[in-house]
This record gives C-alpha cells, structure tokens and sequence, in this order.
C-alpha cells in the first residue's frame, strides 16, 4: 500500500509516549513492505538527523511550526474565540491553511490507498478525499480535560477544562464519521470510541516497546544511599508532573515513615524549574530532566511508581518498567487498558496509604519483587512486542483490502 501518514510532531527522538507509539507503526508498516510519505509539524529546533524515521519513509516533508505543551499555552484570546464559536481550542491550535494545502498537494501528486491521521488534531487539515482515513487514537481526548476536571480545585479552571471537554468530545464524535477505521490502544478506549460511532471498524493497534533493546540486567547503582523508586515521565506533560506532586507530597512521606532513606528519581524531559523549585529542600528527590538512555535508571530502580490521577490511553512507562524486569506499583487510572493481572504482574493502589504500603512490601520484600517483574516481563513479551504490533496492523490492512475488494461486497 501507498500511505500518507499526517502527524503533528516529529516522532524523533522518541522520548514521549505518542512520537513512540507513532514510530513504531510506522517502522511496523514499512517492515510489511508498505510504502510510507510522512507530513507534519515539527520545531525548528528539531534534530538535523531524523533517522530512523529517515530509513523509514519514501519521503519526509515538514512544515516549521513552533507546538507547545497545551498546558504550557496561554494564548487567552484564541482560547476565547474557540469558545464563542463552539469550537474546541485544543483542536483549533492545529489547524494550519499551510498544512492543509501541503496535504491537498500531496494527494494531487501522488495515488494513494491510505491516509493515516495520527490523532484528530492531524485530521484537522485534511481536505475532503476519496482515499481511506485511519485514525491512529493515542487517547480518547475529551477523557483527559474531563478528568482534570474532577480534579482541579480553581473554579475557573474547572468550569473551562469541563467547556473544553465538551467542546472535545463534539469534535471526536465528528472526526470518527470522517474516518474509514480507528486504531486505538486498548479495549477500554475501544468501547469509548463506539459510542460516538458504533459502526466505525476499531481495532486495537497496541503500544509496545523494544523488548530486545530494554531487558533485565543486572542491578546497578546510581551516586548516593538508599533504595530508588523511579518515575518515568515527560515533565512537559501536566498529568505527569500531578503525579509527581501527589506521590511527593501524599505518599512518599508514608514510604519513608518505614524506609527512611528511600530516594525518587523523576527522569523525564523538560521540568519546569518553578516546579523542579518545590522540592528543592529534599536532597533525596532528583529531577533528570531529559535522558539520552532510560536503561540505567530502570536498572538501578527497586521498584517503579506510576501514581498517575489523569490521562487516557495506556502508558509506555509501565511497558518499559515491565520489559526491563521492575515491579511496579500503579493506581488503577494509570495501568488502564493493559490487561495487567493485580497482585501478580503489577500492583494497584488508589488510596495514598494503600500506595504507600505496597511500595514498602515491595522494598522489603525482593522475592516478591522478582516474582512479579519476571511475570510482568512476560506479558510484554506476548501482548506489547514489536512482533504483536505487526499482527495487529496486518488485521487493520486486511480489513481494508476486504473492503476495497468488489467480491466481498453482498
């Protein structure tokens, strides 16, 4: 097949859970032998040398356009005129009369048999076509502002998150009757997306990790005393760093009432220093900020936490905790959607004490912790590999060959 693939970010360097997940389709795709164009946003600080997704694709075209963090835009007066217009603004700060005319280019010059929109805000400015769409769902958006929601104390901020994901949940229910399939990450965001549209053909197109590249190794030791609980995380994303706050200042006390040395490191891109600023006084908290390798952090964790309060989809920091043979502890919201056996392959906590003493358990216990990570690693192995990645896709290509085919029709 010849596929048009519409992104918002340049997926390299991979260093957040969507630019993952969209490399891997696409490396998974061009290893079937598809034929791959890629258009897209990116920052004109972007890397001079964009392999692998070079290696990748027939061609890269990109369009200079500086994308902050949603949380990190202030931009009142679009965000007003979004909401005078009953539009929402998270969609509305994508749509680019450039971009919509570079894809309208594309599809004049070149045939196609499958346009693949990473997201509905890469759906936003593609024009009106004959050519199949499939949208590639890294969350059910309206679920992310609908939960902030819930959980923001500002009046205002809550009225305005609550707008915006009414705003949202219209313009997914509208992107899903311009899309000819959806690709979501799990059953969960499967089931919300047939509720805008039950006839849409959804398919669980899975996130996955490299399980040859993250494996577990021998236990390593970073500078400094103690046991480390590390989170993995990008700290340009807000969901994120609420995590960090909440586990520093609800759970981690708890943890270190029993294991007074235990250490958090929060290795992540991009910390914001006035947040960095907060635990400043507490020598036992480390900000990273961005890695080059994950692997060594993974390898000197004792136990890996992900007390994550909002977000849709499913997250990659559980896939590399699990592949690199961690245990890991997790509110229910953040192993959403992966299938992860409690008790056996991964630990479920909500209540602040219940987290805390399922981390303690853990440090003390290190059989029980071997247990669980051997565990954990092998459902990575059968559900969240490459090789699963693959055959999910070559079911979403055979629906859609079925379709095109005149002698399936009756």
């Amino acid at each position: 097949m010849h596929i048009l693939f519409v992104a918002t970010n340049l997926p390299v360097p991979p260093n957040n859970g969507q630019s993952m997940r969209s490399l891997s389709i696409i490396q998974a795709l061009e290893s079937s032998g598809h034929d791959l164009t890629f258009v897209s946003f990116a920052n004109e600080t972007r890397p001079k040398d964009l392999h692998p997704l070079s290696s990748f694709c027939r061609s890269i075209d990109l369009l200079d356009r500086e994308m902050a963090n949603l949380t990190q835009q202030s931009d009142y007066l679009r965000r007003i005129r979004a909401l005078l217009t009953f539009r929402s603004f998270s969609v509305e700060r994508f749509r680019s009369h450039a971009m919509r005319e570079k894809i309208q280019g594309k599809l004049l010059a070149g045939r196609f048999d499958l346009i693949i929109c990473d997201g509905i805000y890469a759906l936003t400015n593609v024009p009106g076509t004959k050519v199949p769409i499939a949208l590639n769902c890294h969350n059910v958006e309206y679920i992310i502002l609908d939960r902030y929601a819930r959980l923001e104390r500002n009046l205002l901020k809550k009225y305005y998150a609550r707008v915006e994901s009414h705003l949202m949940r219209i313009a997914e229910r509208r992107s899903s009757y311009r899309a000819s399939l959806a690709m979501v990450c799990s059953q969960v965001d499967l089931a919300l997306l047939r509720l805008f549209r039950q006839d849409l053909p959804v398919f669980v197109v899975p996130n996955v990790v490299d399980t040859d590249l993250i494996h577990p190794v021998e236990r390593s030791f970073l500078n400094g005393a103690g046991p480390v609980l590390l989170f993995l995380g990008g700290m340009d994303w807000y969901p994120n760093r609420d995590a960090v706050e909440f586990f520093a200042r609800a759970i981690l006390p708890r943890v270190r009432a029993v294991c007074p040395d235990t250490r958090l490191i929060v290795a992540g891109r991009n910390p914001p220093s006035q947040f960095v600023e907060q635990f400043r006084s507490d020598p036992k908290i480390e900000f990273t900020g961005t890695v080059p390798d994950m692997r060594p952090y993974l390898s000197a964790a004792a136990v890996v936490v992900v007390p994550l309060r909002l977000g849709s989809g499913t997250r990659i920091k559980i896939l590399e905790a699990c592949a690199a043979g961690k245990p890991v502890v997790s509110t229910s919201l953040g192993a959403e959607g992966l299938g992860l056996a409690a008790e056996k392959e991964i630990i479920l906590a909500d209540d602040p004490a219940q987290f805390a003493r399922s981390v303690v358990a853990l440090l003390q216990d290190p059989a029980r912790r071997d247990a669980i990570a051997t565990s954990a690693r092998q459902v990575i192995l059968e559900r969240f590999s490459h090789l699963a990645l693959k055959k999910s896709l070559e079911r979403v290509i055979s629906n859609l060959e079925q379709a095109d085919d005149p002698r399936t029709v009756g």
